[in-house]
């Protein structure tokens, strides 16, 4: 198997974190995979934990950053390393450090890239009920910033964009496309990663099954959540997990238009004061 860059970023997840590692060895020649963890300032033990692995003879670049790092800010610092010091690497993994992965997915993915000779594969992964969570993503609409997930099919399709819970870019179209957009903090980059390789031609499809299990993100207590008040909701919108006003702006305009960003800025508020 060819060498992969494997990026991800964690905070206090070790448990997690670990488990991701270790699935994604499972099944495949881990001597061929370079692990880059940017790791915001853990103090569970993440640190102790990835030491372990290195002595267990994986590849792991264990990079220490702020605490007050999100995840698009932590994939940035990974992206940038692997783009200056991981050249010799055929291919580059943008993953999430929540998927379990199965046995041979780094492999599933690559046979899926060579067969249809692709920039990208997005993979996609199915909650502990069996419901499809994150994966390669069509749009709705040309105006409007709304989508759809594609499911697992046999026969690929084209994503329009896609979630970074599992992408596999061939190292060449990893560098064509460079880094993550700074303006984001935490959510978005991935999505807005996605329409960038749309818009310059690259060709992203889906898995013909799910790589992996990840839960979707439970919108219980969040911003999303009718049962919260009001002044507790919009407190949330606008943290870094929730949908903040100068990220949202800032993608719906950069990847459609003005009068869509002014539209999709406004109705958030509608849902919070409407308590939908």
């Amino acid at each position: 198997m060819n060498k992969i860059a494997v990026l991800m970023t964690c905070h206090n997840r070790k448990e997690q974190t670990i488990a991701c590692i270790r699935s994604l060895t499972e099944g495949t020649e881990a001597k061929q995979m370079n692990f880059v963890v940017v790791d915001a300032g853990s103090t569970d033990g993440t640190g102790e934990a990835l030491k372990e692995l290195a002595a267990e003879g994986l590849q792991i670049r264990h990079i220490h950053a702020p605490d007050n790092l999100f995840w698009n800010g932590g994939m940035r610092i990974a992206m940038r390393y692997a783009a200056r010091y991981m050249k010799d690497c055929a291919y580059v993994m943008l993953v999430n450090d929540d998927v379990k992965f199965y046995p041979g997915a780094a492999e599933t993915l690559i046979a899926r890239q060579t067969r249809y000779n692709t920039d990208a594969v997005v993979g996609a992964t199915k909650d502990s009920t069996g419901k499809q969570s994150y994966g390669g993503v069509r749009m709705k609409s040309r105006y409007l910033a709304r989508y759809e997930l594609i499911p697992p099919s046999e026969e690929p399709e084209q994503c329009d964009t896609f979630n970074c819970n599992c992408l596999l870019l061939t190292y060449e179209c990893f560098r064509r496309m460079g880094n993550l957009d700074a303006t984001y903090v935490h959510s978005m980059g991935d999505y807005d990663y996605g329409m960038k390789l749309k818009h310059r031609g690259a060709t992203v499809i889906n898995t013909a099954d799910f790589v992996g299990e990840c839960d979707d993100n439970d919108t219980t207590g969040s911003w999303l959540d009718p049962k919260v008040d009001r002044k507790t909701r919009m407190k949330l919108k606008e943290g870094p997990k929730g949908l903040p006003h100068k990220d949202w702006f800032h993608y719906v305009h950069k990847n459609y238009s003005f009068p869509a960003a002014v539209y999709h800025s406004m109705t958030p508020y509608l849902r919070i004061l409407l308590k939908k």
